[in-house]
């Protein structure tokens, strides 16, 4: 029962019936009530287009599911120029109400979304959704490593502003580039306060504008103590620690990251509880990794004392999680356009079971986000052609340091905004996968809170959307950018997949989308009924009806220009992927 269930909630094209199904409902539903408070006689209620999947009628009113779930809509009497109505209908009908009862319906289907989203949030801010702690891992080169933070610190407060969540540290920091600033964490149970000033990087805003940023250098990723020792004689090997072993106590305290045990050893000798495999393989590291061995003999727990402290250069040139070890290269389907760069790093010698300790000119590649970061500052906008990269890596069956130089070929990609750009890839997966510090759980105060915590999440996403529109139309983000059924079916997969609470979020996103696109003032949408009600409104009569007529057909060619956009769109995003 579990695993259907399981199925149902992350599978995109069910998770996308329920989403749409959610949001077009209501939207349909707002115009359906605000025809029955404004007694205008409703002849159709539907959810979905095309041939009726299941039906029943009640009274004067059809109510049906069709068949192509990507939308709804509701037919009142009178709808259409020059429609007649049953005789009892005739003061019922659509075309004969006030223009004020039909704006009050046009306007209705939005607002619900709008009403829909607040309730979410609403509910949201009272359940409380996780976020990550604002627990930090510093970066080896950067201003915080330098001011003396270090990983594992929890951040309270930033220029005497209070921190919640990983949001408010990103937030805080971001706005405040070359100003000092001083910051109150917590380390070790004790307070304690450091000041430091942010360095200043240009980055872009979400919708690809240039801005200034504040950054210190660190991250949310934490690495898996389980290590790979490179072959040379120091502290750890004299003591007997060994490629592959986990580490799982430090003095007498359970670890959960690699840093707990790195700030130990720095600090003087240190009593270590590791376990450890007879066979070092990718089988037995990764089964290890993902504490999955279930009381397997194949691991034994071992104990090791250090008789000396180690050196934070030392311990960088030295030790390496199997965060950064090779496990395999990713299966590719046959057209792939990584194939190019897989053969490249395989020509080069990088093979399974390889562990990355140094990379020239990215010395302080000691991770997964500093190898993210490297490779990031390999993009390029206008150049193809490849990239020399020389490596040192230690496998785990060789005692020896191997250097490679590679020649990898850049692909060709599209950025957040579909603009072009030449990546470098490393299409491998790693042994293990680091580890998360346990999330804080975010929720108002109280219920009146509650009230002002919501709309003002929901006003922050409005605004978010609209100016994403206002850029769309002024061509400052590409209309490649806009994403139909597919786009939204993968949208909808990937929030089930984050779990109700992210898939309930996502569900007040698209009833905003929905309701704020249907406001826009073009024909067949409510925002064009709106404005030809407004024009009828202030010219004191309706317009003529081979204007309406001829703004209408305007309206349905426009929708299906950008119903054939859309698609066009997703096909050509899953022919690129």
């Amino acid at each position: 029962m579990s695993a259907i269930l399981s199925w149902v909630l992350t599978n995109p094209f069910v998770a996308f019936i329920i989403l749409v199904g959610i949001v077009v409902f209501v939207h349909e539903l707002g115009h359906y009530l605000a025809g029955l408070w404004m007694k205008i006689a409703i002849e159709e209620f539907s959810l979905g287009f095309g041939p009726t999947a299941w039906s029943f009628k009640r009274g004067r009113t059809e109510y049906k599911i069709c068949w192509l779930p990507l939308g709804g809509y509701v037919r009142f009497y009178g709808m259409e120029h020059g429609e007649t109505v049953p005789p009892e209908l005739e003061g019922r009908a659509l075309n004969t109400a006030p223009v004020y009862k039909r704006a009050i319906i046009s306007a209705a289907g939005p607002f619900a979304n709008f009403i829909l989203s607040l309730i979410v949030m609403i509910i949201l801010s009272n359940a409380g959704l996780p976020q990550p702690a604002p627990v930090v891992s510093v970066l080896p080169d950067g201003v915080a490593r330098k001011s003396g933070l270090l990983t594992g610190d929890t951040i309270h407060k930033i220029a005497d502003e209070k921190v919640r969540s990983w949001a408010d540290i990103n937030r805080l920091v971001s706005s405040r580039p070359e100003l000092p600033t001083r910051f109150d964490i917590e380390r070790g149970g004790k307070p304690l306060s450091i000041e430091m000033t942010p360095a200043r990087e240009m980055s872009e805003s979400l919708f690809g504008e240039p801005q200034p940023v504040g950054r210190i250098g660190v991250s949310q990723f934490f690495q898996t103590p389980q290590i790979v020792l490179a072959p040379v004689e120091n502290v750890l090997s004299r003591a007997g620690l060994k490629t592959g072993d986990k580490i799982i106590e430090v003095n007498g305290h359970k670890v959960r990251a690699l840093h707990e045990v790195e700030q130990a050893l720095l600090n003087g000798p240190a009593n270590l509880t590791v376990e450890r495999s007879d066979i070092v393989s990718i089988e037995n590291l990764s089964a290890h990794a993902a504490a999955a061995r279930k009381k397997s003999p194949v691991f034994q727990t071992v104990k090791v004392e250090t008789q000396a402290a180690l050196t934070a250069l030392e311990w960088s040139k030295t030790v390496r999680s199997t965060d950064m070890t090779v496990k395999s290269y990713e299966q590719l389907n046959k057209g792939d356009r990584k194939i190019p760069v897989r053969e490249a790093w395989q020509s080069c010698g990088l093979r399974e079971g390889d562990t990355l300790f140094d990379w020239p000119g990215a010395p302080s590649v000691e991770g997964p986000v500093e190898l993210s970061f490297a490779l990031q500052k390999l993009i390029r906008a206008d150049d193809a052609g490849p990239v020399n990269l020389q490596w040192k890596v230690v496998n785990i069956q060789e005692a020896q340091v191997r250097t490679l130089n590679c020649q990898i070929p850049r692909r060709a990609a599209l950025d957040a905004l579909s603009r072009n750009q030449w990546v470098v890839d490393l299409p491998v997966s790693f042994v293990s996968r680091g580890v998360s510090v346990e999330p804080v759980i975010l929720r108002s105060e109280s219920f009146a809170a509650s009230l002002e915590d919501g709309f003002n999440a929901t006003w922050q996403q409005a605004s978010t959307i609209l100016t994403a529109l206002k850029k769309l139309f002024s061509g400052a983000v590409p209309l490649s950018n806009l994403g139909g059924p597919i786009a939204i079916a993968r949208v909808a997969g990937d929030a089930a997949e984050g779990g109700i609470l992210v898939f309930i979020l996502t569900i007040s996103w698209m009833s905003l989308n929905i309701g704020l696109f249907n406001l826009l003032p073009l024909p067949a949408l409510d925002g064009g009924h709106l404005f030809l009600q407004g024009v009828e409104a202030a010219y004191g009569k309706p317009l003529p009806n081979r204007v309406q007529v001829a703004v209408q057909r305007l309206g349905v060619a426009l929708l299906l220009c950008l119903i054939v956009l859309v698609f066009f769109n997703d096909l050509l995003r899953l022919f690129r992927s």
